[in-house]
């Protein structure tokens, strides 16, 4: 069957106001055979889904910042500017890259890693204010009962390691000088999130949670298979069981190159691979590993018919058997409108084959 594509904003067309609080945007209102929280499961479970899942059109997707009342991304994602996260880390906005970098020539949250039981100071996990700010997004016209709860955690074990050490070079020394306390103090991060969920999830009952840890650059990992198996993976492990055990799925992004390490994304119990395109041959993952994991695709609007084509493109490579949601950043509304119908009738047409 033919899916019928429905302009932007058409004379009867059906949408709704969606997004985060910084950028909220109109999308089409979708016509479901079934409910997005059943073709979600069978996503999941690789079992006949109906069509590809997107953030904004089957989720609530926000920012773990909204929730928490913790100082996160809060800014216009198209001007440059400086912001402080939550351990008190200085970043710098780049809309042109499309993500921070750590402000140059701020001083470290720590000098050195084996101080960082004296000198970290974890954030606040106040359960009333992270209470009030649930139910304050979930009062506002971007949320949506009817739709499935997702949010972006934040920084991971290597990521916040990063941060507090002041960049790249000096985790890196710290990962090979001072394995157990690196060990320890991601270890007690991945406590703190579980805190940080279990709270959130408390009162705004979680669906999907994105979880981030670069581990990276575009040739190649930070580090191998012996650092990853005797540093990193065990204080991961801790908050990936505590979200699976607790029935809410997972998808991981990280940045770079990582081929080395999709087998421990598996074994971690990742759900679905948010990936850099450019960096990994993703169509190959699947083909190796779909039956295993799936896959998280971004969406970024620069013409119609470029989103047109690589919704078409990703569902081809990537749709095989289900296991494949797209994530949707903020941009042109009218493109990502076009983008966000030829995905949905699209699938629609390919599982229908």
């Amino acid at each position: 069957m033919k899916y019928e594509r429905i302009p932007y904003m058409a004379q009867g067309a059906k949408y709704e106001y969606v997004g985060t609080t910084i950028q909220p945007i109109n999308v089409p209102v979708l016509d479901y055979p079934i409910s997005p929280r059943e073709n979600f499961r069978r996503v999941l479970n690789h079992d006949h889904p109906m069509w590809v899942p997107m953030s904004l059109t089957d989720f609530n997707h926000t920012m773990g910042g909204e929730l928490t009342g913790l100082p996160d991304l809060r800014f216009d994602f198209t001007e440059r500017c400086d912001w402080t996260d939550l351990f008190g880390c200085v970043w710098e906005w780049i809309p042109s890259a499309g993500g921070s970098m750590l402000k140059p020539n701020q001083k470290p949250v720590l000098d050195d890693i084996t101080e960082w039981e004296k000198k970290i100071v974890w954030p606040d996990l106040s359960e009333s204010r992270i209470k009030a700010c649930c139910e304050k997004y979930m009062s506002l016209p971007i949320y949506h009962p009817d739709k499935m709860n997702y949010y972006d955690l934040g920084q991971g074990c290597t990521e916040r390691l990063v941060a507090v050490l002041g960049g790249y070079t000096e985790a890196m020394l710290a990962l090979a000088e001072e394995p157990e306390a690196c060990r320890d103090f991601m270890a007690q991060l991945s406590r703190f999130h579980n805190e940080m969920f279990d709270k959130i999830n408390k009162y705004f009952p979680t669906d999907l949670v994105m979880y981030h840890d670069d581990w990276g650059t575009e040739r190649d990992s930070f580090f191998g298979e012996k650092m990853m198996d005797e540093i990193v993976y065990e204080p991961s492990e801790i908050f990936f069981k505590h979200v699976k055990d607790s029935g809410v799925a997972i998808t991981f992004h990280t940045c770079g190159c990582v081929k080395r390490f999709v087998p421990h994304t598996i074994s971690l119990g990742a759900d679905f691979l948010q990936l850099q395109l450019r960096a990994n041959d993703v169509k190959a993952y699947k083909e190796q590993y779909g039956d295993k994991i799936g896959f998280d695709v971004y969406m970024i609007p620069v013409s119609s018919e470029q989103v047109a084509s690589d919704a078409r493109q990703y569902v081809d490579d990537l749709g095989k058997d289900g296991g494949l949601f797209c994530t949707i950043f903020g941009g042109d509304e009218k493109i990502l409108w076009d983008g966000m119908q030829e995905l949905y009738c699209y699938s629609r047409e390919y599982y229908e084959k």
